[in-house]
């Protein structure tokens, strides 16, 4: 009886510490849990708002393909994740569509399609 009592609290003990751990530790989500399969499940919590902005302005414009501008090439974190995130669109040296940060001076051969938050769409 008294081994049976000890496995039930041993049982209790772990449950509590599983939800411990997922709850207050590891910055856990349940939406990830609650939509697994659903289209850009969860970005939030993995992508910078600027990536995801750049996605928003080429899926509204159907861009084929796009660039950044020399300052945003140098930060290799939104450099990498604009990469990975826009695909299949892919980045070509030679489009006419491309990025500039919202503080950045457009240079006068270029025509602004969008400003967003974080970022400029431009057509040059």
């Amino acid at each position: 009886m008294v081994d049976r009592k000890i496995k039930i609290l041993f049982l209790i003990i772990c449950t509590l510490q599983i939800f411990y751990i997922f709850h207050f530790r590891s910055g856990f989500r349940y939406d990830v849990i609650k939509n697994p399969f659903k289209e850009n499940s969860g970005i939030v919590y993995a992508l910078s708002p600027k990536v995801i902005e750049s996605k928003d302005l080429l899926k509204k414009h159907k861009a084929i393909d796009f660039d950044l501008s020399p300052s945003l090439k140098i930060e290799t974190y939104f450099y990498q994740r604009s990469i990975e995130f826009n695909y299949p669109i892919r980045i070509n040296e030679n489009s006419k569509l491309i990025f500039f940060s919202s503080e950045e001076d457009i240079p006068n051969t270029c025509k602004l399609i969008e400003t967003g938050k974080y970022l400029k769409l431009t057509n040059c």
